[in-house]
């Protein structure tokens, strides 16, 4: 059983890197091991500085231990499968066949999919899908919506490279570009399209101060470079009560006191499309399409007038995109399609396991442990001081014994210990046939 919490612990955890704040330390923690007055925006290094150290140390510390002690998302990780047990010993067995992650202590499985001798199934997760279709540069946004009507993230598309901002996506290439752009953006990632864009900075979009890549993470579907798969972060179903929607803008011209609404083109309109914007009052849908310009409303339009209507949809927008809804996919429990033991890293397969052996399970998924304890919150302070050390040759001096050491010394008996400390903290997983 592995320890949950322990008095020791580091808990001060607030990230945010550019205020010096991280996982494992921070900014004030460092200082006040070095024995300086705390860092700011005028000092050197700033404290956005000792930050981007701090997320670098991090960074290094999981890479030494193997393992984190923050949440990590690993994703696409490959495995063969291997029959443990005949399928039908199952039930007395209790799985047919495991895999063993690369990461332990995972907190959630994003994505389990599954070689079913043509396609990858899934079997894991709340999921939804994006399938952009010919007319995709004609789609406006997508709005990804948290549950019971909470806060809602709106990805909107840019086909001006001159106008592209870091919180929108580019749709001016082929679809399989945007569907590029839309998973860099929902993950507030880096760009991969940035040699085609010119993107300088991953990209972020936050609404009411939460972060998209905080609930939800993208993936290309490996069979189709024209659809995403959008997984929900938040705990077990729950996710599947997220909502994705997609919307439209067109040019019309409503009548006051008519349904008839004039469209630019009813050809990428859809009955039940939610529309919104001047001359309409509430929730209106539309109720029927006439003809190529003329739609009917189920509301009457309450002014007259030429303007630029959203319409919003939870389904298909014609020739533009196809939406399928957040749907839970996961059966996790000893006797449905898979478990696993988070502790160890390992997904045991009781009803659902792949047809064929060799990379046959794609795994996503969140890892790290969910407490920083003391000895790594101790070896994070000291590379951090001793990083601002190096860097800096007029640090302050440190009193060690009642004498004061020189910088090249204090850096060496930094570095030493938080090394030392590192040592053997790494999980070890032992196989017995």
């Amino acid at each position: 059983m592995g320890t949950t919490i322990s008095p020791s612990d580091f808990t001060e955890i607030n990230p945010d890197y550019t205020q010096g704040r991280g996982f494992y330390t921070n900014a004030n923690e460092v200082a006040d091991l070095l024995q300086i007055p705390d860092f700011s925006a005028t000092t050197y290094p700033t404290t956005a500085q000792v930050g981007a150290i701090i997320k670098r140390t991090e960074g290094i510390i999981d890479d030494k231990v193997k393992r984190s002690f923050r949440p990590i998302i690993t994703t696409d990780e490959y495995h063969n499968f291997e029959f443990t047990r005949g399928p039908n010993a199952q039930y007395y067995g209790g799985y047919v066949g495991f895999v063993q992650l690369k990461q332990m202590k995972v907190r959630k499985i994003i994505s389990l999919q599954l070689w079913q001798g043509s396609h990858y199934e899934e079997i894991a997760s709340a999921q939804s899908k994006i399938r952009l279709l010919d007319n995709f540069r004609d789609l406006h946004s997508i709005i990804l919506q948290l549950p019971d009507s909470g806060v809602s993230f709106e990805m909107v598309a840019e086909n001006t490279l001159t106008d592209l901002a870091n919180d929108e996506f580019c749709n001016t290439f082929g679809a399989k570009t945007t569907v590029s752009e839309i998973i860099s953006l929902v993950n507030e990632s880096f760009p991969k399209a940035s040699q085609f864009t010119g993107a300088t900075a991953p990209k972020s979009l936050t609404s009411s101060n939460l972060s998209i890549s905080d609930f939800f993470y993208a993936a290309k579907n490996k069979e189709n470079g024209k659809e995403i798969f959008i997984s929900s972060l938040l705990m077990g179903d729950d996710g599947s009560d997220c909502t994705i929607k997609a919307t439209i803008k067109q040019s019309c011209t409503t009548t006051n006191t008519s349904k008839n609404l004039t469209v630019a083109d009813s050809s990428k309109l859809a009955v039940g499309m939610i529309v919104s914007g001047t001359g309409i009052s509430g929730t209106v849908a539309i109720e029927s399409i006439t003809n190529s310009t003329t739609v009917v409303l189920d509301t009457a339009a309450t002014a007259s007038g030429t303007n630029i209507l959203t319409f919003t949809t939870e389904d298909l927008i014609p020739s533009v995109c196809d939406l399928t809804v957040f749907t839970d996919k996961e059966d996790l429990k000893r006797l449905g399609s898979y478990w696993t033991i988070g502790e160890e890293g390992r997904i045991f397969f009781l009803r659902d396991y792949p047809y064929h052996t060799n990379n046959s399970v794609i795994v996503s998924y969140i890892a790290g442990d969910n407490r920083v304890p003391s000895a790594i919150h101790e070896a994070a302070t000291k590379l951090v001081a001793a990083e601002i050390i190096r860097m800096d040759d007029q640090s302050v001096l440190i009193a060690e014994t009642g004498a004061n050491i020189g910088a090249k010394e204090k850096y060496d008996i930094l570095k030493k210990e938080a090394m030392d400390i590192l040592k053997g903290k790494g999980d070890l997983v032992y196989f017995l046939d």
